[in-house]
C-alpha cells in the first residue's frame, strides 16, 4: 500500500498534484490549515503545521508511507521577505524528522528556484547557492536537512497554471489585458523556465516514487524571456499593442537576466514529460481564466 501525505495540498501545486498521485495508484492524504470540501479519494487533516500539534496529528492520523510537504508561506508580494519563512524552515526539518520516526519511507521536499540566488545560466543541482531573498536562504535551510536526512528536495522553478495566485504575472497580465488597460511591464529580455502546473505535478509524483535523494530541479528545462510569454498570452487576446515594454523597472531577483534549470538529473526518472508544455498550458490557463472572468467557472 501506498499511503503519501501531501502539505499544501489544497493550494495551487497541491491541487495538480493530488490527482497525479491518485492517478499512480496512491492514497491521498491531505493537509490544509482550515477544512476542506469532500474530494474524491482524498482524505482531508486540517492542521497548523507551524505548530508542533498540527505536525503531530497530521502524522498520526494518515501514518503515511510517502509525505510530499508543499506547505511554505507563498502569498505574491509578501512571501520573499516574510520572516515567517523562518518558521517554515523550522517546522519542515522538525516534520521530517517525526516522519521519519513514525515510519515514511519515502520523503520529498519542495524547494525553489530560489535557492540558487544570481547564476550566469542555467543552474545544475551542483549549483552553489547564494540565495538573495529570505524565502531561498530558509528553503536552502530546509534542503539541507532532508538532503542529510537522505530524503529528496524538490527545487520549483516557474509554474503557472489554473489556481495560481491572480497577483502573479501571467493571471494579471490576462485580468488587465481583458480589462482593456494597457500591461505595464520591463524590458522582459530576463529568461525563465516556466512549468505548466499539471507538468509539474508529474514530475513530482515521479521523483516521489524514483529512488533519488538531495536536490533535483523541477523545471522544463527551456528558458524563455518574459516578453515572450507576455506576447504569447497578449496574441490570444489581440491584445499586443496594450503591452508597454519598459514601462518599469525591474528590481532585485525579478532583474536577474537568467533563472532556469539543467533538468538531466529529473529526466533521469522522468518520461515525456513535460507532455503540455509551455503554448498548449499558456492556451489551458488562459482558457480557464477567462471562464472564471466571465463569471462561468
Amino acid at each position: 500500500m501506498k499511503r503519501v501525505l501531501v502539505t499544501g495540498a489544497s493550494g495551487f501545486i497541491g491541487r495538480a498534484l493530488v490527482p497525479a498521485l491518485l492517478e499512480r495508484g496512491f492514497e491521498v492524504h491531505g493537509v490544509a490549515r482550515t477544512p476542506q470540501p469532500a474530494t474524491a479519494g482524498v482524505t482531508w487533516h486540517a492542521a497548523d503545521l507551524l505548530t508542533e500539534a498540527g505536525r503531530a496529528d497530521a502524522l498520526f492520523t494518515s501514518r503515511p508511507t510517502h509525505l510530499v510537504h508543499l506547505g511554505w508561506e507563498a502569498r505574491p508580494g509578501r512571501y520573499r521577505e516574510d520572516p515567517v519563512n523562518r518558521l517554515w524552515a523550522e517546522a519542515s526539518i522538525d516534520l521530517l524528522a517525526r516522519a521519519r520516526a513514525c515510519g515514511t519511507r519515502r520523503i520529498l521536499g519542495i524547494g525553489s528556484c530560489f535557492e540558487y540566488g544570481p547564476q550566469d545560466g542555467p543552474c545544475a543541482e551542483s549549483t552553489d547557492c547564494r540565495p538573495t531573498t529570505l524565502y531561498g536562504q530558509t528553503k536552502l535551510e530546509a534542503s539541507e536537512g532532508y538532503t542529510a536526512a537522505g530524503a529528496a528536495w524538490g527545487r520549483v522553478f516557474f509554474p503557472f497554471g489554473p489556481h495560481e495566485p491572480a497577483a502573479r504575472l501571467i493571471p494579471s497580465l490576462i485580468r488587465i489585458l481583458r480589462a482593456g488597460r494597457s500591461f505595464d511591464c520591463s524590458h522582459g529580455e530576463q529568461l525563465r523556465d516556466f512549468i505548466y502546473v499539471d507538468d509539474l505535478a508529474q514530475m513530482i509524483a515521479a521523483v516521489l516514487e524514483s529512488e533519488l535523494t538531495g536536490a533535483v530541479n523541477l523545471a522544463s528545462g527551456e528558458a524563455r524571456s518574459l516578453r515572450s510569454v507576455i506576447e504569447h498570452v497578449a496574441d490570444r487576446l489581440k491584445a499586443r499593442h496594450l503591452i508597454r515594454l519598459g514601462a518599469i523597472i525591474a528590481t532585485g531577483v525579478d532583474a536577474e537576466p537568467i533563472i532556469a534549470a539543467d533538468v538531466r538529473r529529473l529526466r533521469s526518472v522522468t518520461a515525456g514529460v513535460p507532455s503540455i508544455g509551455f503554448e498548449a498550458g499558456a492556451d489551458r490557463d488562459l482558457a480557464w481564466w477567462v471562464e472564471r472572468l466571465s463569471g462561468r467557472g
